[in-house]
């Protein structure tokens, strides 16, 4: 079981957090601990493009150094994997300037976090899928070690904040448009940690930074995972999105057909 660093988190409030290789060098803030406080975006630029993907925009080859720029917000700089982090944008189509190209990013609502994959070379910048979009509103929850995890994500839509810790026993989500947001930390990465089986029978049910050290099924549509550590892994569904999580399980079925699989490690 991956070892966790225990720091109070709560609602609205700033989770620590950071990405992490192998030599725990300190990188951006991947587990989008700014939802709720201040409007994200989490960039990726030339992911991996795991075999299967439907995706048709190929990679470019850089991803350490890669700079970005905001007008008014200044300039931030890709970490040897790709990723780097802008804080504080404002609302509206909000141009992402690269040396070469722009995107633009609609961003429609305050305190939101978006994940935004980029191919990028010297001919320019192209989204290789649209941004993905954590609205903040509506029923928000935030659970701790010992909270009932079933229980908080019975009604639909609900948007569950994870302090950090691990959840004893077995999960199951059979409602709809569920977000399971985890916290993180500098080193650790994930720090909220399902301590059983995952089960996800509704639909357009999302997750980001969240580990599962048992085993995950999925058996609905639109199912997201991003920045989550897995086990094994059986995942089945239309318009299924997996960006940047960790397989570590020796049994992993993912959809070859209908998903979009980018900078999945221990994916082909």
């Amino acid at each position: 079981m991956k070892l966790t660093r225990l720091i109070f988190a709560s609602i609205l409030l700033s989770f620590f957090s950071c990405n992490k290789d192998d030599e725990q060098i300190i990188t951006p803030d991947a587990g989008g601990s700014n939802f709720g406080t201040i409007t994200s975006a989490v960039v990726i630029v030339n992911p991996i493009i795991n075999q299967g993907s439907t995706t048709t925009v190929q990679s470019g080859t850089a991803r350490e150094g890669v700079t970005i720029s905001v007008d008014n917000l200044g300039t931030v700089t890709t970490d040897a994997t790709g990723l780097a982090v802008i804080n504080g944008l404002p609302t509206g189509i909000i141009p992402l300037n690269f040396s070469s190209g722009f995107i633009d990013l609609n961003v429609i609502q305050d305190k939101e976090l978006y994940d935004v994959v980029v191919s990028y070379a010297d001919s320019g910048a192209t989204q290789i899928i649209p941004a993905v979009r954590y609205p903040i509103g509506g029923t928000v929850v935030t659970v701790k070690p010992g909270d009932d995890l079933n229980a908080a994500a019975k009604e639909d839509n609900v948007i569950i904040f994870m302090e950090p810790g691990v959840y004893e026993g077995d999960v199951l989500i059979s409602s709809r448009g569920v977000l399971l947001f985890g916290a993180w930390d500098e080193i650790e990465g994930s720090t909220s940690i399902i301590n059983g089986t995952l089960t996800v029978n509704g639909g357009d049910v999302r997750m980001r930074g969240v580990t599962v050290n048992n085993i995950t099924k999925v058996n609905a549509n639109g199912y997201s995972a991003a920045f989550c550590e897995f086990n094994n892994a059986e995942i089945s569904g239309n318009t299924i999105s997996l960006l940047r999580n960790k397989f570590n399980g020796t049994i992993v079925s993912v959809p070859s057909s209908t998903a979009v699989l980018l900078d999945n490690e221990n994916l082909p």
